[in-house]
């Protein structure tokens, strides 16, 4: 699946010849993510589409796939960030990803599944992943109040996620098929002051809304992704100095891969993969997918193509 200057298309390519250090994985399930969608946007892309990817080795072991491919010798690789790597190569963007039949990744790139989650929902270990990246960094901890802007793929996973974390999590939706699913993973309405806010919108809306909530010296983290300038409320984050927290992807806390730490949520809590994926089509279906996906308001949170 390739973004064209006609749109999302399915083309044949030949099947990719294995390099030094690659490994073949058979896809079985890839989402599309929101990043997908401003992607092709942008026109004519040189590579397949795809980074939320899980199928099977050769030898049929179920993996899912961690779609980032770093150095592994930088001061960020060595101390787990991972994910911070400046000659990182992520699978989808800068490489052909996993909308197809098969994808190349790095060894070091393959998740093992755990008992219980099925490879057709493993491509959310990347997402999850995300989710609970987030809440690392903002030091999340059991017994705390944590709200969860955005009803989107991040904002349910964050939502599972904190309540996995023993927490008392309030959420703000925007459609009624989120606040279904986020209600179904034990969210309650986002009333009062929280200790963290997850802002998974991606909006100046969203984020003011998050230092509302938030308490006195509380945490925002921003884990939406702003494609546009944020427009930044100042006051609130002086008044009530107030901790912001970027989050990008996943590496390592704790000693443990994070994308391992979301395939055990996953497993643990298979009610997240049934909130979150409203809708499967297969590869052939792309286009199809691609429209649907781009329609919240239609009852979509994650679309997964299977090949």
């Amino acid at each position: 699946v390739r973004s064209t200057e006609a749109g999302v298309a399915v083309v044949d390519v030949g099947a990719p010849e294995p390099g030094e250090g690659d490994v073949r994985v058979r896809v079985g399930a890839s989402g599309i993510c929101g990043s997908d969608l401003h992607l092709i946007g942008w026109g004519a892309l040189p590579v397949t589409l795809g980074h939320e990817v899980a199928g099977w080795l050769d030898d049929g072991t179920p993996v899912a796939v961690e779609p980032v491919r770093r150095c592994g010798t930088c001061e960020r690789c060595r101390s787990g960030d991972t994910h911070l790597c400046r000659s990182a190569v992520t699978l989808g963007v800068t490489a052909d990803g996993g909308m197809a039949d098969e994808v190349l990744v790095g060894p070091e790139c393959l998740v093992p599944l755990p008992d219980g989650l099925a490879v057709g929902d493993a491509g959310l270990v990347e997402p999850v992943a995300c989710a609970v990246h987030a809440l690392a960094r903002a030091r999340v901890e059991a017994g705390m109040r944590v709200a969860v802007i955005g009803g989107g793929t991040l904002g349910v996973a964050a939502v599972a996620a904190a309540r996995d974390a023993g927490c008392e999590v309030g959420a703000v939706t925007r459609h009624p098929h989120q606040a279904a699913a986020v209600e179904a993973l034990g969210a309650g309405p986002a009333e009062g002051r929280f200790d963290v806010v997850v802002e998974a919108a991606g909006t100046s809306s969203a984020f003011a809304e998050a230092t509302r909530l938030a308490r006195t010296r509380g945490t925002v983290a921003v884990l939406g992704t702003y494609w546009d300038e944020l427009t930044v409320p100042a006051m609130p984050l002086s008044l009530k100095e107030l901790d912001v927290v970027g989050c990008l992807a996943y590496g390592h806390h704790g000693g443990e891969r994070e994308v391992e730490a979301a395939a055990g949520l996953l497993a643990r809590r298979p009610e997240l993969a049934g909130a979150l994926v409203t809708h499967r089509f297969g590869l052939d279906d792309a286009p199809e997918a691609f429209r649907v996906a781009g329609d919240r308001a239609a009852g979509a949170i994650k679309v997964v193509l299977e090949p």
